[in-house]
């Protein structure tokens, strides 16, 4: 649904800096350097602020998300930017002295919560040292609009907005092939907010995935990956196979559930064949033969 820029990275290597992780695992630990740090706990606490290298590694309450910013935007509704640039390692960044990276006016990402607990995801377009905002107002207006904690992510040219697969930021990167366009820049990590995935996927081919959960179609296909058939309690009233067309009756039955015989002069599967028998006799209901009493 949605998704941006997130962490810092080495643009020679693409190598990421801080902590990661990623859907419970691991990525890359820090070894405690002391920088803002974004994080979602597995009983679905969020965590903002500074963590230990034992917080990381924690597996009481283990992070199943963890990415690093740099400067704390906002502490408990505060802004706490004079605090950050104290307390937190400026070597990350690439702008320049801790100082300007601060105050010069650029592209920015930010992730936050506001009072009711819910996670904001912020873009603001720009250039560096062009336009854009710097952290002084980015952290002012994120206080405006209610949040109470906030981080600062990778901005400038690494700022990217996708909305439903489509993207909504304008890069201020120049293209490799023109250096008349803009275009956005690969990064090495990403903050993204999208609906929980069925297992498998494609929920078996028979129903589609919504909110994390496949709701089957085809009115016979059953379970959480919509790969069971079933076709009633009765089971095709073991006279039949279950199909995704519903029950296919064995030879000498039919009706929904298979509990029918076939009419007199009628046989076979689904008692779609009529006897040929001399004198009208019946036949078979199974094999069509004439050679009954």
């Amino acid at each position: 649904l949605v998704a941006q820029n997130g962490g810092y990275f080495d643009m020679d290597t693409g190598e990421c800096l801080g902590n990661v992780v990623s859907d419970g695992r691991l990525v890359r630990n820090s070894g405690g350097v002391q920088n803002a740090q974004f994080g979602i706990r597995r009983d679905g606490t969020l965590v903002f602020g500074y963590l230990s290298e034992e917080d990381v590694l924690d597996q009481a309450n283990p992070f199943v998300q963890l990415v690093s910013g740099v400067v704390w935007l906002l502490r408990d509704g505060e802004v706490y930017i004079s605090q950050s640039q104290v307390a937190e390692c400026g070597d990350i960044q690439t702008t320049g002295t801790f100082q300007k990276f601060i105050n010069v006016i650029s592209a920015r990402t930010a992730v936050g919560h506001d009072s009711q607990g819910q996670l904001v995801l912020v873009h603001m377009d720009g250039q560096t040292e062009s336009r854009g905002v710097n952290l002084w107002e980015m952290a002012e207006f994120l206080k405006q609009q209610g949040i109470i904690n906030a981080i600062n992510l990778d901005g400038g040219g690494s700022a990217t907005l996708v909305l439903n697969g489509t993207l909504a930021s304008y890069p201020s990167e120049h293209c490799p092939f023109d250096n008349m366009w803009r275009c956005p820049r690969n990064v090495s990590t990403v903050v993204c907010v999208h609906e929980p995935p069925c297992q498998p996927p494609d929920c078996s081919g028979h129903g589609h995935c919504l909110g994390g959960h496949c709701h089957c179609t085809g009115g016979f296909w059953r379970g959480p990956a919509c790969d069971i058939l079933d076709c009633g309690p009765s089971n095709c009233s073991l006279h039949g196979t279950c199909s995704p067309a519903g029950c296919l009756c064995d030879p000498g039955w039919m009706g929904s559930n298979c509990t029918e015989e076939c009419p007199m002069g009628w046989y076979g599967p689904g008692c779609q064949q009529q006897c040929g028998c001399e004198h009208e006799c019946p036949c078979d209901r199974v094999t069509g033969s004439c050679n009954i009493t």
